[in-house]
């Protein structure tokens, strides 16, 4: 028998090695989607994570900065997630050097959902270093004193989160909450550097760090009255011992 010709002329055989290819195809891209797949996240769960909190780092706001260490078993490059407070928008990310700043390499990064919130997700090409920049809550000013309330959420497991409190120079009193361990130290720039006790939180955990400072004698119309009670009771008690002079005398005339 014959072979047998289509209407365009294409044999049965040359149809069937066509499927066949067209099935080979489709096997090997199938094969090869697990190796380009995005990579998993590396876990952070027992590294240290620090945040640094800038009070007017942005003008008006609250800047902070994030850095996250990718544990040493893990292969470069490697993905991770760091989490990022609710509103806060990231300016900067990328990989830390360790020598002049404008020369860390900054990478891309995306937002994605974690647990109760959100992350930056981001990958390390030749360091283990990674941070992100980003601006946070507004400030707000009352009788000289600046504050500013940072809320932190651990959408992301890590160990001990590590916050510290950059204040600037101008700042002639600054409160802080909760209470820095330690002295502060002063960088180049003149400003005071705070470290606090490292916490430890679980995914999903709050923590919240309340910074207030001002030039000297700021925010003292609250307390001003402290003040002039102190000398009202002086005053008091000079007019008390007057009294008691007067009757001593009185006394002793009438003796």
């Amino acid at each position: 028998m014959g072979r047998i010709i289509d209407g365009n002329g294409v044999t049965a055989a040359v149809k069937a090695e066509v499927a066949i290819a067209c099935a080979l195809v489709v096997t090997g891209v199938a094969l090869l989607l697990p190796a380009i797949a995005p990579a998993e996240p590396v876990s952070l769960a027992g590294t240290p994570l620090e945040v640094q909190i800038w009070p007017g780092g942005e003008m008006g706001y609250t800047l902070f900065i994030v850095t996250g260490h990718i544990p040493e078993g893990a292969t470069l490059p490697a993905t991770v997630r760091l989490p990022l407070p609710e509103g806060a928008e990231v300016v900067w990310s990328g990989e830390i050097l360790g020598g002049p700043v404008l020369e860390d390499p900054a990478r891309e990064f995306t937002v994605v959902d974690a647990t109760d919130g959100q992350a930056v997700e981001m990958t390390a090409e030749s360091t283990r270093t990674v941070q992100y920049e980003a601006v946070g809550p507004a400030l707000s000013v009352v009788d000289g004193m600046t504050t500013s309330v940072f809320e932190w959420i651990q959408t992301v497991p890590t160990g001990d989160v590590v916050f510290s409190v950059r204040v600037p120079v101008s700042a002639g009193t600054a409160t802080i909450d909760p209470v820095p361990i330690g002295s502060p130290r002063t960088n180049e720039a003149g400003e005071q550097l705070y470290t606090l006790r490292p916490a430890v939180l679980t995914e999903g955990q709050s923590f919240t760090v309340t910074i207030a400072y001002g030039p000297p004698g700021a925010g003292a119309s609250a307390g001003s009255e402290f003040p002039l009670l102190w000398v009202l009771l002086g005053l008091l008690a000079v007019a008390a011992a007057a009294l008691l002079l007067a009757l001593v005398r009185q006394r002793r005339t009438v003796a």
